[in-house]
């Protein structure tokens, strides 16, 4: 929830301050076809979940590790566009606790009573799945590396409620770099050519 808020936000500045998404459009990305591929393996394993996790290495398990190693691949080609270290950076922390807690993401009961969501939660066990999340309900002390799991909370009455990690903060700082960056108009060389509107009243000029 945190990064589709900050993907929604950085779209809205940048068109605020004049951003068009045609300038979105020309900037270069190698092999984002990958992101693509991760998302859709992400959705698989987050939108039709299992009650808990099944442990490493299960099925949806590696999946979801195969997804997250697509995008980090994207990130590592792509890493000079401006906002993709920021978000390698979120990739790594998150990658790193999910890893080390059977390759989900641990939340504690606490949080998810905190942020108003406890009805996401698909079973009383621990392990328990967090319907349409990549997260498992752990308790702190059996959580690995627990200050990199999600343990920042939005709670109600705000207008949303989420939990979340500091590698979600870390990528969507990231993503929000990248939108006011790359949604911008740039003066100078442009790496995939200059709109036409803006060749003519150079020429002009």
């Amino acid at each position: 929830m945190i990064l589709l808020l900050a993907l929604l936000l950085s779209i809205a500045i940048s068109l605020a301050r004049g951003g068009r998404f045609r300038w979105l459009a020309q900037t270069p990305l190698r092999y984002g076809w990958l992101a693509i591929v991760a998302f859709v393996l992400q959705w698989s394993v987050i939108y039709v979940p299992l009650p808990r996790t099944e442990g490493f290495p299960g099925p949806r398990t590696l999946l979801l590790m195969a997804s997250y190693l697509l995008v980090v691949v994207v990130v590592a080609m792509n890493r000079r566009v401006p906002g993709l270290a920021l978000i390698g950076v979120g990739l790594g922390l998150n990658l790193s606790v999910m890893l080390a807690n059977g390759g989900f993401m641990p939340v504690t009961l606490e949080a998810v009573e905190r942020a108003g969501l406890v009805h996401l939660v698909l079973s009383t066990e621990p392990g328990a799945r967090l319907a349409a999340t990549k997260d498992i309900v752990l308790p702190a002390e059996a959580t690995r590396l627990w200050l990199l799991s999600d343990v920042l909370v939005v709670p109600p009455p705000l207008p949303f409620r989420t939990i979340f990690s500091l590698g979600d903060a870390f990528l969507a700082a990231g993503a929000f770099v990248l939108f006011q960056c790359a949604m911008r108009p740039r003066r100078g060389p442009l790496p995939l050519g200059e709109p036409p509107e803006l060749k003519g009243s150079t020429a002009g000029q």
